[in-house]
């Protein structure tokens, strides 16, 4: 327990300097990459320590709101190890419960759902994904930091990249049609858009079991989840790196 208490407070000065070095709304993808900085420690020691306590405390630190969407990967195999090692503690019933009800993984397939889309017809969300990679962008018209990864990270990458298989599909969850098309116009990529205008209570939220933006999902030429929430150079690097890949392999 010494060595995680060791752990956690490097972790926290280290996320207390970046937050302190970013504290608007305006940084909040800066924000939470110092969140995922100061979890990645704790969750190592989680994923190889042989205590149920340990990992326990270890696990409630990650996010002492108890907020696990952007990390549902870890919770889920929080779940797989100690329903093997520790079958009939109600801490692992407790546990699983709250996995299952966290956003898909990596390695999941999309659902399929009609979208209702800003040219009036609807469609289908398997219809529209592209050939090699598709960007399924969940964003918002007051959503600053969303509207700024639309202007400087999407749409240069739709220009660069759409004839080569990549496919970029903004879904908003904004409730006025006037702010949700004006700020296509003024910031989104040119690929298809869609909202259901009804905000944050859209039924594809739920399907995709999300309540925060900025957010994102990767998909395969299938649909099934490649990477999730990257964004920034992160995300350049990661659709380059992907198609190439596909390139080289034919696929």
């Amino acid at each position: 327990m010494i060595t995680l208490r060791d752990i956690r407070h490097a972790a926290f000065s280290q996320w207390k300097a970046q937050l302190t070095a970013v504290p608007d709304e305006e940084h909040l993808l800066e924000q939470e990459n110092a969140v995922r900085q100061f979890q990645a420690p704790l969750m190592a020691f989680a994923d190889s320590t042989t205590s149920m306590l340990a990992a326990l405390v270890a696990t409630r630190w990650v996010s002492l709101q108890n907020d696990y969407e952007r990390v549902p990967e870890f919770l889920h195999g929080q779940c797989q190890k100690w329903s093997e090692l520790q079958s009939g503690a109600p801490f692992v019933a407790q546990l699983c419960e709250k996995a299952n009800a966290l956003p898909l993984l990596t390695g999941e397939v999309i659902p399929d759902f009609s979208f209702a889309m800003s040219t009036g017809d609807t469609v289908s969300l398997k219809s529209l994904l592209g050939k090699k990679l598709t960007i399924l962008d969940i964003w918002a018209s007051w959503c600053v930091p969303c509207r700024r990864e639309n202007q400087q990270v999407l749409t240069p990458l739709w220009a660069a990249y759409r004839e080569k298989g990549l496919q970029i599909i903004g879904y908003s969850i904004d409730s006025s049609e006037g702010a949700w098309r004006n700020a296509i116009k003024k910031t989104a990529p040119c690929g298809p858009h869609a909202s259901h205008l009804t905000g944050d209570e859209t039924p594809f939220m739920d399907a995709l079991r999300i309540a925060t933006i900025p957010a994102n999902f990767i998909l395969d030429g299938d649909g099934k989840v490649v990477a999730k929430n990257l964004h920034g150079e992160e995300l350049k690097a990661f659709v380059e790196e992907f198609l190439k890949s596909r390139q080289i392999g034919g696929g």
